[in-house]
This record gives C-alpha cells, structure tokens and sequence, in this order.
C-alpha cells in the first residue's frame, strides 16, 4: 500500500501522545528499522510502499491506545535487568535518564528493586532505547570498517 497515510499517521500518534517514535512503532508491533525506513525513507529515499500487514497494524493503533500505556503496570524487575543491561554495555546514564524521562534518583530507584512496577509506557521506552542503541553501535562499528 501507499506508504505516505501511514507516515503522516505514525507522525501524527507521536505529536500527540508526546511519545517518541521509536515507542509507538514497538507498540503498533513494527520493527525499529521498519519504522526508521518509514519516517527518514532508505538511501535518502522516502519509502514509498508499505506491506499491507504493516500498514493494517499501524492504523490500528490509536491515540488513546498510547495514552493508556501510562495508566497500565508492568513488573518493573525484567525493565530493570534490561536497563541494567544497557548500563553495562555502555550506555551514558544521562541518555537512560533521558530517554526514560527519569531522574537520576528514580533510575536508582528501578536498579535497587524499590520500585514494584512502571508504566507499559516506560517499558516501551526501554525496549526502543535497546534496540536503536544496538542499531546505532551496528552503524557505527560498519562505518568504522
């Protein structure tokens, strides 16, 4: 299908949920570098089609769907060996925090098993910040080549 609906609509969720959209593409079950192709287009080409799977799961997904990530508790424990995780491979404490929208003290909180749970919102932040940190290093260690 025409990829341009879908690219003002993933555009538009994020304007209004205030969510990045690395978030919203996991939540509307597209990959990151689907989303990223999506968006900034490949090889300094916008994309022009989308699979129809695709596009069906993006549309899907609504304004209110997002909000109600923030109101949703999961375990924080697996999020916390997660950010544990990218702790450890390197990621700058200020970017989780960041990414999080956290401070540092919050961070803290998560890491020594204070905080019972987070927001579905917050593990999706989580799992976006995994995943484009990998992407990036990838980039990164083939530029390097």
């Amino acid at each position: 299908v025409e990829a341009a609906p879908f690219r003002s609509h993933l555009r538009h969720l994020c304007a209004v949920s205030g969510l990045p959209w690395a978030v919203v593409a996991l939540q509307a079950g597209l990959s990151i570098r689907h989303a990223d192709a999506l968006l900034h287009g490949r090889r300094g080409r916008p994309l022009r089609r989308l699979p129809r799977p695709t596009a069906a799961r993006l549309w899907a997904l609504t304004v209110d769907d997002l909000a109600a990530l923030s109101r949703v508790a999961v375990p924080a424990e697996p999020v916390a060996h997660r950010v544990e995780a990218l702790l450890l491979e390197g990621v700058p404490l200020r970017r989780v925090c960041r990414q999080l929208g956290w401070s540092p003290g919050r961070l803290a909180a998560l890491l020594d098993a204070e905080l019972a749970g987070v927001s579905a919102a917050e593990a999706l932040r989580v799992t976006a910040l995994a995943e484009t940190w990998d992407r990036d290093r990838l980039a990164d260690a083939l530029r390097a080549a």
